[in-house]
């Protein structure tokens, strides 16, 4: 790297090489030194370590970081509040009924049921307002799975399995073909990147499959030209049109991306957890703390976590299924079968 200041030149361990404002016989840049971090890059991502040098972990074995590239669609965004804020809304399974929902969806229940029905899709048919699920958890070598239980018909049930992943990657279950994942990078207490990873298991993404979701499809979002900061953002008010949100959705927010941090950011900075009212429906959230807590306290007594010289415990996907009713949701072999990456 070259400074563009005064021509400074390092090396990638942070060593001066070149120091042209100097004298040829100076010494000095010697002395100089940057902090420097070692990066890899994989899937078109580039990973650093901050860590201790001799604990250097492998990078994880993400799905969509092994299917080819044609498969895959990567973006990321600024997000103007802490990252734990943000895998509260990753990992919470319940919220799509209503923020990401339309007003006709509920008005029109057995409609949309019917039409759920048709299309062999039981998340229309099970996920709606008047089917609230129970929700369990489960600690896993890489973080929490949560396991969100919709009352089904005829002996069988609806589960959902929504996934934590240390440090701050989150998937909720997504398509049969199409997955998707968020990694919530914290910059600092205020600032996050959030990452979305979007990826077919067979078909390759189509040239308007990649054009939509560089103009903001899916949870993908709209930028401001050249820029990662989203164009509908906190200081704009995130551009809701009061018009649709009092005739068509619940905030009247284009984008899923948008919904998403538009009330995660709609927090604060950083949120008074005092004043918090959890419910039920919150004990994934509960659980993914205790976790991240856990892993800082053990860290502090010199203890790596797992997942971290393990990159293989990645090699998961989020997942929906139907279950007989008497199944035991953590332990039945058709969900870990629906979990299991193929790449």
């Amino acid at each position: 790297l070259r400074c563009t200041y005064h021509g400074w030149k390092y090396d990638v361990n942070g060593k001066c090489l070149d120091m042209p404002t100097e004298d040829a016989e100076n010494s000095y840049k010697e002395n100089i030194r940057l902090i420097a971090y070692p990066g890899r890059e994989r899937a078109g991502v580039l990973w650093a370590y901050m860590g201790p040098k001799e604990q250097e972990p492998e990078l994880p074995e993400f799905e969509w970081a092994r299917v080819p590239e044609n498969l895959r669609f990567i973006s990321w965004n600024f997000q103007q509040n802490n990252f734990v804020q943000a895998i509260d809304g990753g990992i919470d399974t319940i919220h799509s009924v209503f923020l990401h929902s339309t007003l006709d969806s509920h008005r029109k229940l057995d409609e949309w049921q019917e039409q759920g029905k048709r299309d062999g899709n039981p998340r229309l048919v099970h996920r709606v307002r008047s089917n609230p699920p129970k929700l369990s958890v489960k600690e896993t070598d890489f973080g929490v799975v949560i396991g969100a239980k919709y009352r089904g018909k005829e002996g069988t049930d609806y589960w959902r399995y929504n996934l934590f992943l240390m440090p701050f990657y989150t998937m909720p279950p997504s398509g049969q073909d199409r997955k998707i994942a968020h990694a919530f990078v914290p910059v600092d207490d205020e600032t996050t990147l959030r990452w979305v990873f979007t990826w077919n298991l067979e078909q390759p993404l189509s040239a308007r499959d990649v054009a939509e979701m560089k103009a903001g499809a899916s949870v993908h979002v709209q930028f401001i030209p050249g820029t990662h900061y989203p164009a509908r953002n906190l200081s704009n008010d995130y551009m809701i049109d009061r018009e649709v949100q009092r005739t068509l959705t619940f905030t009247g927010i284009k984008g899923i991306g948008e919904q998403d941090f538009s009330v995660q950011e709609g927090m604060g900075k950083i949120a008074d957890r005092t004043h918090e009212h959890l419910g039920s429906s919150d004990i994934g959230i509960v659980a993914m703390r205790r976790r991240l807590m856990k892993a800082a306290a053990d860290l502090q007594e010199g203890v790596t976590p797992y997942a971290a010289l393990h990159g293989d415990v990645y090699r998961i996907r989020a997942a929906e299924v139907v279950l007989p009713s008497d199944a035991k949701w953590d332990e039945d072999p058709r969900p870990k079968e629906a979990m299991t990456a193929r790449w």
